[in-house]
């Protein structure tokens, strides 16, 4: 009956962490998972049955279960890494939580059963023990719950905390989990000693409270940034109506002098001065006409405020630009799409520094339900390579850094994706944004 009883905790231990596993971090792809979770299954729970089916070894029993913490977390590691998604850091959390959570808890449990049933710790940890049975009942349940309070703050909280935020609390973990290894090593020769059951627990509080408060730490920390996103994207705003305004002047300025310009182009022909006249036309194409004739057309002023003025920029900075734009991308909010391109030509703009044969190509359209953004720069040297993460190399980093921030906050927003490449020295930005507004021609 013993066996039966430890072969059953094996196994609804194993389906607690394949069930933790899973739901953290999810697959990387949708192929095979059951046979990814049944399989793992399978081995975890081989594992984990032949650990439970050792006899019991005094002192030595404690180094075997150590040793069986190794192998569990290799295990676990080994199926995260090769079919589930997530950040690295993440990964190792869910490969080493579940190891060094269950020690902790095994020690409450151990002490609570002490405390009420006036059983030795050595009666309850060897298998066929009186309060054995009990002991394996409120372990797992115990490991359950905190499996499924991780679950539910990972799926609450669309915030994930950082990597110095996660070292805290794994440091944490970690630190728990050798209190609770000396705790056991203590208890297993001084038996009578129930002040363990209440720093177990302590400990165990500190460690959710510490959790909950580094998620609220970043939540915080995410509607701040948020904030200056929201402060930049209006300062970019604002700009754009300047821009719109000062290419409207400009029209209106050249509008109201070329009559004068043609009166005295009509003057100098009347004159017979054909040759004056001719001079006189080429030189106002060339500082007046030509000045105002570039740009493009999409049908909405702030759009076309903000390629237009890229477009000037370019000509300033002797940099080539194409443009490439179906103009039916009525999906996306104009303004959203305006602090889009800004923030990617911008970026394309600076990226262009140093290269021999400044260029940048701009391409918008559309396919089925989603409009497509690419932006292509020339580049000196790789980009990604020296700056993966694409962080600011300004100086003064909380006012900027925001630009690749703000566009993926955007694609989130349309449900759409941002990837970043690279090929032949030029850098690309590849965006895709679903037409969640009614589409229209």
């Amino acid at each position: 009956m013993s066996d039966i009883a430890e072969i059953i905790a094996s196994l609804v231990e194993t389906y607690i962490v394949v069930r933790l596993c899973n739901r953290f971090l999810g697959f990387k792809n949708s192929n095979m998972m059951l046979l990814k979770s049944g399989g793992f299954f399978i081995i975890l729970a081989a594992e984990n049955i032949l650990t439970s089916q050792e006899e019991w070894m005094g002192d030595q029993t404690i180094l075997i279960e150590s040793l069986s913490s190794i192998v569990f977390m290799f295990l676990i590691g080994m199926y995260v890494f090769l079919f589930l998604d997530g950040r690295t850091f993440d990964k190792i959390l869910i490969t080493i939580m579940p190891a060094i959570s269950i020690l902790p808890i095994n020690l409450i449990v151990l002490s609570v059963i002490r405390a009420l049933s006036g059983e030795f710790v050595v009666d309850i940890i060897e298998p066929g023990g009186k309060a054995r049975i009990w002991a394996l009942i409120f372990s797992k349940l115990a490991f359950f719950l905190l499996c499924e309070f991780v679950i539910h703050m990972r799926k609450r909280n669309r915030y994930s905390l950082s990597i110095f935020q996660w070292s805290i609390q794994l440091s944490c973990f970690l630190i728990t989990f050798f209190i609770a290894y000396l705790q056991l090593n203590i208890l297993m020769k001084n038996d009578n000693m129930p002040e363990f059951l209440l720093v177990s627990i302590l400990i165990m509080v500190l460690n959710i409270l510490l959790y909950v408060l580094l998620d609220r730490m970043k939540r915080d920390s995410m509607i701040k940034e948020e904030y200056r996103i929201s402060k930049i994207s209006l300062a970019a705003q604002e700009r754009l109506v300047d821009e719109a305004r000062k290419q409207y002047m400009e029209m209106k300025t050249l509008r109201h002098d070329m009559r004068h310009y043609l009166m005295t182009a009509a003057e100098l022909i009347g004159a017979d001065q054909t040759e004056e006249a001719k001079d006189y036309i080429e030189k106002i194409i060339d500082d007046k006409v030509d000045q105002a004739a570039f740009g493009i057309d999409t049908g909405d002023v702030v759009i076309d405020a903000v390629i237009n003025s890229r477009i000037a920029v370019c000509l300033k900075n002797h940099i080539e630009m194409k443009c490439m734009i179906d103009s039916r991308f009525k999906g996306v909010n104009n303004i959203d799409m305006s602090v889009l391109l800004s923030n990617a030509l911008d970026n394309a703009i600076s990226g262009c520094a140093g290269a021999e044969s400044a260029a940048i190509e701009l391409i918008i359209g559309t396919r089925k339900a989603f409009t497509y953004i690419i932006v292509k720069n020339s580049i000196k040297e790789s980009v990604l390579a020296k700056n993966p993460n694409l962080e600011t190399d300004k100086e003064n980093k909380t006012a900027h850094g925001f630009g690749i921030m703000s566009i993926r906050k955007i694609a989130e927003k349309y449900k759409g994706s941002v990837e970043f490449k690279e090929e032949d020295h030029t850098f690309i930005v590849e965006i895709w944004l679903e037409n969640i507004l009614p589409f229209t021609l």
